[in-house]
């Protein structure tokens, strides 16, 4: 077996550097050793088997998955092919009713986790940053304020050079003055580097997160949370990353080992049974998982894994760890806490996370530390009963490499409650409510009926209701008689009433999740008013605010921590410092989520200067409001410096601006006197043909009149025609008098440029 040695950096790529024992052991030795490891190590999985199951929490996670799939104990067992949902099949001889599931669960735990996973992970932004440790008397000085036990300091050390007559008094006045100034820039800039060396560790564990697709499996971990109470986040974990690039003209294979983070499903987790509500006050934890027999060949081949147990494992096949456990000694035979009536088709593999005895791991091959006491921490792979890799904690504090994320604490218990479980009392009263319901309307839909045998007889001999049935009279019956053989008995339908407790119920579920129905995008019982609206929002946030604490507490906070530790054992000397964590993120960004309505009604407000406010910082707040990443809408660094280049050009002489455009206005009016004068012309045109027209008109009209007269029509009627006609004249001929004057007389066919508005005149 090798030993996880410290990481050294070469050719700058992560790699481990293999250290083996001093110790040379025999092969018999070295099995020997390893199973008296694995024989303990089972009997540790047996007990935190055994104690998962005895704490309930198993059956809890099947009732609250079971509730999500919509399934309960009524219709876990329903054959929809021989009984509709309605109604019980009367003819199968069953007695229940309908079995139909009213699912609110699914949609309530997806809503939650949705909420919440947009909140915590937003887009373009971390809940998470790493900042110097504060030293309050040196950020003091790097502000100029030197405290006054300093400057005694620097005061009597030139006092001293004063009284030994190495300088006089204004030199020492002078120097100690220096001394200060030095001070305070030797401090402020040790504070930028630690503030730069900051930055950079925090981008460098950022893109740790890109590359193992950390929001992607904090989405699985938010949702476990909502479903069973418990979402699990595994990480840092060393792992091994091959990637191929073609660089000048030849095939370059890289391998390197990264951190990764990896979501686990909460039914594979074992912590230790008396870690109380902390995992990592516990003293072990197991982590199962399920290889297929080709990749668990493969991983034989890897440096770190036994070869020889891992083939034993594969011809022992495949078993499943259970809690029994019987001491069975040990030989290497012995399969104690497995099942060896059930086979699998997938092979258990066991992650355990603990500590061994200094005599145990150089038992097995493996380099302890000079100064370790008598336990040291390892992580060790099992299959079956047997030890196929086991190696030093990758961290130097032993961490365990997990955290929980709980939906609502419960106490003693690492275990949470989800809203699956919160909800599961509305869900059963909503169940309860509908079947009934679809019970009444089975009967309801059709009436009862009462039949007096003897006075009528089927004739086909079926006592039943049937369509175009016939029916036979008997012999000694009466005509009223026959038509009180058939009483019809309708039920009411209980609509209404039953709708009225799930209603109760829906209330309830919005109360007992802190979920109501206007979060999941729905109006719900929620006031239409602006104000109310917002006053709910903010109700309902206090349950998000809670949630987001306890993911900066159980999450946030711990995972980072041990991703800086990676960073500071492994990492580059130019990211190391003393930084601290600080994760306030997440209520940063729950109070920012809440303010996305006031940061876009802001979009007026920056663009007056006098208010101070910076465009694209605020293009940036409201695009990742609206989780949009800014920097898909930002320019290239390209065509940002040409737009750079273009805004700082000198802006023109505004002396020969104004002359320009006095020049144009120069222009502009020569060219609107002809366009005046062009337009009078064609006016005075337009009215001496009109003033032809006109009288050639005239003149027929006259004949026309004269015809008339002769035919002996009324001298009334001629002498209004002419009167209109006389009035035309005189307009016509007065517009001729005032042409291009104003008053306008009639409206002429051409409205020429440049006239003024009515009322005005034109001023050139």
């Amino acid at each position: 077996m090798t030993d996880l040695p410290l990481a050294t950096r070469e050719d700058d790529d992560l790699h481990y550097q293999e250290n083996y024992s001093e110790k040379e052991l025999s092969e018999e030795d070295l099995k020997k050793n390893l199973d008296k490891i694995g024989l303990m190590l089972a009997e540790k999985r047996s007990k935190a088997i055994q104690h998962r199951e005895e704490s309930g929490m198993e059956n809890i996670w099947r009732e609250d998955d079971d509730h999500y799939e919509g399934i309960d104990y009524t219709s876990r067992a329903d054959t929809t092919e021989t009984k509709p949902w309605g109604r019980a099949d009367v003819r199968s001889g069953e007695t229940h009713g309908s079995d139909i599931f009213f699912n609110i669960t699914r949609p309530y735990v997806d809503a939650s986790d949705a909420r919440v996973g947009d909140m915590l992970l937003p887009t373009a932004d971390r809940s998470w940053t790493l900042d110097p440790t504060p030293i309050p008397e040196l950020a003091q000085i790097a502000e100029g304020k030197i405290p006054q036990k300093v400057n005694s300091q620097i005061d009597s050390s030139f006092q001293q050079q004063v009284d030994d007559g190495d300088m006089d008094m204004e030199g020492a006045t002078t120097a100690a003055l220096k001394t200060r100034t030095e001070l305070v820039d030797q401090v402020a800039a040790e504070m930028q580097e630690a503030r730069d060396k900051a930055k950079m560790a925090e981008k460098q564990i950022a893109d740790w997160h890109v590359e193992c697709q950390y929001i992607t499996e904090m989405r699985l971990v938010i949702h476990d949370a909502a479903k069973l109470g418990t979402g699990v986040l595994k990480g840092p974990v060393p792992q091994r990353k091959r990637s191929i690039a073609y660089v000048d003209g030849e095939l370059q294979v890289n391998v390197e080992t990264v951190p990764v983070s990896i979501r686990v499903d909460p039914w594979n987790c074992y912590p230790d049974s008396g870690c109380g509500e902390n995992i990592h006050k516990g003293s072990d934890f197991f982590e199962r998982d399920f290889i297929g027999e080709k990749l668990l060949q493969e991983m034989a081949k890897g440096e770190d894994y036994n070869e020889k147990e891992v083939g034993e494992a594969i011809l022992e096949g495949p078993h499943r760890a259970i809690q029994k456990f019987e001491d069975a000694g040990s030989g290497r035979d012995n399969k104690v806490g497995l099942d060896e009536q059930q086979k699998m088709d997938l092979f258990e593999i066991w992650h355990y996370y603990g500590r061994l005895s200094k005599e145990d791991m150089t038992g097995i091959g493996m380099d302890t530390p000079e100064d370790a006491l008598s336990y040291v921490d390892v992580a060790i792979t099992m299959v079956n009963n047997r030890v196929i890799r086991a190696i030093k904690n990758p961290l130097d504090s032993g961490e365990i490499p997990y955290d929980f994320m709980v939906w609502q604490r419960m106490a003693g218990r690492p275990w949470g409650i989800g809203v699956s479980r919160q909800i599961r009392n509305p869900q059963r009263v909503v169940n309860g409510a509908a079947r009934n319901m679809m019970d009444n309307a089975g009967m309801a839909a059709g009436p009862m009926w009462i039949f007096l045998q003897g006075l009528v007889t089927p004739i086909d001999g079926r006592l039943e209701i049937a369509p175009r049935k016939g029916w036979q009279a008997g012999e000694d019956a009466d005509l009223n008689d026959v038509d009180k053989a058939f009483r019809f008995v309708q039920m009411d339908m209980m609509t209404d009433d039953l709708k009225l407790i799930m209603d109760i119920a829906l209330k309830m579920a919005e109360d007992v999740t802190g979920m109501p129905l206007i979060l999941q995008g729905q109006q719900g019982s929620a006031p239409e008013t602006v104000g109310g609206m917002q006053l709910l929002h903010n109700n309902a946030s206090t349950v998000m605010r809670r949630i987001a604490r306890l993911f900066d507490d159980m999450i946030t906070e711990p995972h980072i921590r041990r991703y800086y530790e990676f960073l500071l054992m492994y990492g580059e000397d130019e990211m190391k410092g003393d930084f601290e964590i600080k994760a306030h993120g997440s209520a940063g960004l729950l109070q920012r989520d809440a303010d996305n309505q006031f940061i876009q009604s802001m979009g007026e407000l920056v663009l007056e200067p006098k208010f101070g406010l910076d465009p694209h910082k605020w293009m940036e707040e409201h695009l990742k409001g609206q989780k949009f990443d800014p920097a898909r809408f930002q320019y290239d660094d390209e065509e940002w410096k040409k737009v750079v280049e273009q805004m700082s050009q000198p802006a023109p002489d505004s002396s020969v601006e104004v002359a320009q455009i006095k020049a144009e206005g120069e222009m502009g009016k020569e060219q609107l006197r002809a366009e005046l004068a062009q337009a009078k012309l064609a006016q005075e045109l337009e009215l001496a043909n009109k003033e032809i027209e006109f009288n050639s008109i005239m003149k027929q009209v006259d004949a026309e009149l004269g015809e008339l007269d002769r035919e002996g029509h009324e001298a009334e009627v001629l002498q209004k025609i002419k009167a209109s006609l006389t009035e035309m004249v005189m307009k016509l001929t007065t517009q001729k008098q005032l042409a291009g004057q104003s008053p306008q007389v009639t409206t002429p066919a051409v409205e020429p440029m440049g006239r003024a508005a009515p009322g005005q005149a034109f001023v050139e």
